[in-house]
């Protein structure tokens, strides 16, 4: 009898990143064709979101119940929370189901079924300011509980592994990193850009910056630097896109136009907002560089899509991405705005645009090799839950 992994949802409309790391694990794994194993999709409720490509991955999905209010099942279930600090009816369901792991997630309280959690990054640690002090106890607190109760947890470089021996070091051991790959589909090398460009009323030129909108992605010095190379005489265009709205700093966006608007670059820069993922992949095709100046990452999404497609990068000087270290990748000093100034100057008169085919060769044959140590890392985990 095959063991079934249940799997949780990390994305949500707005987060695309949580939903692309779900798909690129479940792909990593099942690229292994794992002997014994199914994978299922836990969900709470029947429209909860989840992108039909994931959906695709699983062998089945699977409802929690839910009771109505007020009716004799569910004060039974309130009932027997409250009397035994469990959750026995839900207990029971994944068990009836032959759950053996609950993975992204947690199991329902007091259940004895092991977990394989996961911890995006501490940003809130290095980056306080980002936060609000209640949000920051909250992080905390989960994060804290997490440590506690999971029988493994998946952390997504070195890095956030080293702060959480930091942050908790009396569960230290069960940290597992699994640097993640990302997936290309075969047809995002084959497709031509040019669709995606008109699409858009894109020109064929410019740099390509494709991270969510908020603060600590530091959109800020990039504008600058392109207000900086304005005052040189080089006219550099720059196209952003990703979720418009940063929850913690929801004015952010009109902060972000009205300073491209006093900088006089506000014809330099596009905004997208979030597109389709094929239309991620064409513009990073069609790009000189894909540029990630972020103040912090756990891992950084955009730069290893890059280097998924053979894409020049040019990255901030952070932890995580010299961990990743794509190749002939140049890095910058991201509270330098000169610095980015001078290093997006040399790529716009150096570089190319639109699909490099001997760096996609490349850069296909990498991305096999990067999927296969990301499942083993995480196979290894899922087995030492099991």
């Amino acid at each position: 009898m095959k063991k079934k992994v249940a799997f949780t949802v990390l994305g949500r409309e707005g987060w695309q990143a949580g939903s692309v790391y779900t798909i690129n694990l479940l792909r990593a794994l099942r690229g292994l064709q794992p002997d014994g194993l199914d994978f299922s999709l836990l969900l709470a409720q029947k429209d909860s979101y989840v992108p039909e490509d994931m959906r695709n991955l699983f062998h089945e999905t699977i409802f929690f119940p839910s009771y109505r209010r007020w009716t004799l099942t569910w004060w039974a279930d309130q009932g027997l929370k409250r009397l035994w600090g469990r959750d026995l009816l839900q207990d029971r369901f994944l068990r009836r189901h032959g759950i053996r792991i609950v993975a992204l997630g947690d199991s329902p309280k007091g259940s004895k079924i092991p977990t394989l959690s996961w911890l995006p990054d501490f940003q809130h640690i290095h980056l306080p300011e980002m936060f609000s002090p209640e949000e920051c106890k909250k992080r905390n607190d989960s994060f804290m509980r997490i440590a506690q109760t999971s029988t493994r947890i998946i952390l997504l470089s070195e890095s956030v592994k080293k702060d959480f021996e930091s942050f908790a070091p009396a569960y230290a051991r069960k940290a597992r990193v699994a640097r993640p790959a990302s997936y290309i589909p075969a047809t995002a090398y084959e497709a031509s850009p040019m669709p995606v460009l008109e699409a858009y009323r894109l020109p064929e030129k410019f740099i390509y910056v494709p991270n969510q909108l908020w603060k600590h992605k530091n959109h800020e010095a990039v504008f600058h630097a392109v207000r900086l190379l304005k005052e040189q005489g080089l006219e550099v265009i720059v196209v952003c896109s990703g979720n418009l709205i940063d929850y913690r700093h929801p004015d952010y966006f009109s902060r972000l136009l009205q300073l491209t608007s006093s900088l006089g670059i506000r014809s330099q820069i596009v905004f997208l907002g979030l597109i389709p993922r094929p239309h991620v992949f064409a513009l990073i095709r069609q790009s000189l560089c894909v540029l990630n100046p972020s103040l912090f990452e756990g891992f950084g999404l955009a730069s290893d899509e890059a280097q998924s497609l053979g894409k020049q990068t040019l990255l901030s000087d952070i932890d995580a991405h010299r961990e990743q270290n794509p190749p002939e990748a140049i890095f910058f000093n991201p509270k330098d705005r000169e610095e980015l100034a001078k290093k997006m100057a040399q790529v716009w008169r150096e570089g190319l645009p639109g699909p490099n085919p001997e760096r996609e060769l490349r850069a296909k044959a990498r991305l096999t090799d990067r999927m296969k140590e990301f499942g083993e890392a995480l196979m290894s985990a899922l087995k030492e839950v099991l």
